[in-house]
């Protein structure tokens, strides 16, 4: 374990040449996540900055809950083989220290946290093509038709992710269906949540085949939490950051999650913001960019498909248009779940959590949980944006 004031001579000492020799360093912890810690390392005469990731084996909130070292190796890894495939939407990355649990990574200055941004009702104009081209990238690179059945058999065992996994099995897929004391919504909301969530048994009967593909699906390199507390932004450009649950599994799970925090910010807008034309235009922007984000994922993976599958049996029109069907089924489930969980569970989002008047937060989580229902219960309609957007409408 560090502090603002060790971490300083640790980084000089393994990365003796980043800094000039009479520097003035000054350090922050900034992590603000569930898990690791995360430092700011600074020159304070020319700006130059670096970012030190460390993973401890208990959590970061709850010391007695043991999850392990091995995701910091993971998630390292994991950032290298991004940077190849998608250099654009990646940090440069300077060192790993194995022994002592840290990633050395570029600071991305000048970037803002993409859920804090939503929150503000900010608009980025670019950030829906970004994501669904790191998506098709990433994604589509690393699953069986690209890089050869033995070579991902070899990649499933190396990014096995136990204890993160974990997590996601307990927290996302199974917790906010239980009547358990840290779940909860407002009391306007109480008596839906018990029925609609707790008491449904075929809820919790697809939720429970969700849960089966999240454990079994090895379809692909995931990031593992793919949400907007994880994409930093400016107006042009956009970083990917913090894979540490990173793992072969369900690609819908994480382009479902891109959905669902998407859904957080407009729900948001649509109870906080007052009623005029700067409304009217950022709810618009937020629909246009579930549609294109959802649609130009389908293009430019089919497109990936295309170029690199190397299985015979892999490479027609018609097989790429059931593969991605496949995907936009898991993608629905899982934005609902994502939904659900963020509502209902123990981590609850800013653009929910943060609403401080209560009638208007009531309103955004019946809003979240009547969507996370639908997509669940109805995950086949979900095929394209505008089948997002068309019944989010209707909420």
């Amino acid at each position: 374990m560090y502090t603002a004031t060790t971490i300083i001579p640790y980084t000089v000492s393994m990365l003796p040449d980043f800094f000039a020799p009479d520097a003035q360093l000054v350090a922050e912890e900034i992590g603000d996540g569930n898990i690791n810690y995360v430092y700011r390392i600074k020159d304070k005469d020319s700006g130059k900055s670096i970012i030190v990731k460390h993973a401890e084996n208990e959590l970061r909130i709850y010391k007695a809950r043991f999850v392990g070292t091995e995701r910091n190796r993971i998630e390292y890894e994991v950032l290298e083989l991004q940077r190849k495939l998608a250099p654009d939407y990646i940090p440069e990355l300077y060192l790993y220290d194995e022994e002592n649990n840290n990633i050395f990574m570029e600071d991305m200055q000048g970037y803002e946290n993409m859920r804090y941004e939503l929150c503000d009702h900010k608009i980025f104009p670019h950030v829906a093509g970004h994501l669904a081209d790191f998506c098709a990238r990433v994604y589509m690179n690393t699953t069986d038709m690209v890089v050869g059945a033995m070579e991902k058999k070899e990649l499933v065992k190396r990014y096995t992710n136990v204890y993160p996994c974990e997590i996601t099995e307990r927290h996302v897929l199974t917790e906010p269906y239980q009547d358990l004391d840290e779940n909860g919504v407002c009391p306007e909301n109480d008596a839906f949540m018990r029925k609609m969530i707790y008491e449904n048994e075929e809820l919790h009967a697809r939720v429970g085949v969700l849960k089966d593909r999240f454990q079994t699906k090895a379809q692909a390199l995931i990031h593992g939490d793919l949400h907007t507390g994880s994409i930093f932004v400016t107006p042009e450009r956009t970083c990917i950051l913090d894979p540490e649950f990173a793992f072969y599994g369900p690609v819908g799970y994480d382009t479902g999650n891109v959905i669902a925090n998407l859904i957080f910010a407009y729900a948001n807008a649509g109870v906080t913001m007052e009623d005029g034309s700067e409304k009217a235009i950022y709810i618009d922007w937020l629909l246009q960019t579930i549609e294109e984000f959802t649609d130009e994922f389908r293009k430019r993976a089919i497109a990936v498909l295309k170029e690199n599958s190397t299985d015979l049996m892999m490479q027609s029109d018609l097989f790429f248009d059931l593969y991605l069907d496949d995907i936009s089924l898991d993608a629905a489930g899982y934005a609902g779940t994502e939904l659900i969980r963020r509502t209902v569970g123990s981590s609850g989002v800013r653009d929910i959590a943060g609403i401080k008047n209560e009638s208007a937060k009531a309103r955004a989580e019946k809003i979240c949980l009547d969507a996370g229902i639908l997509f669940i219960m109805e995950s086949e309609r979900f095929r394209n944006g505008k089948d997002y957007t068309d019944a989010l409408k209707l909420l």
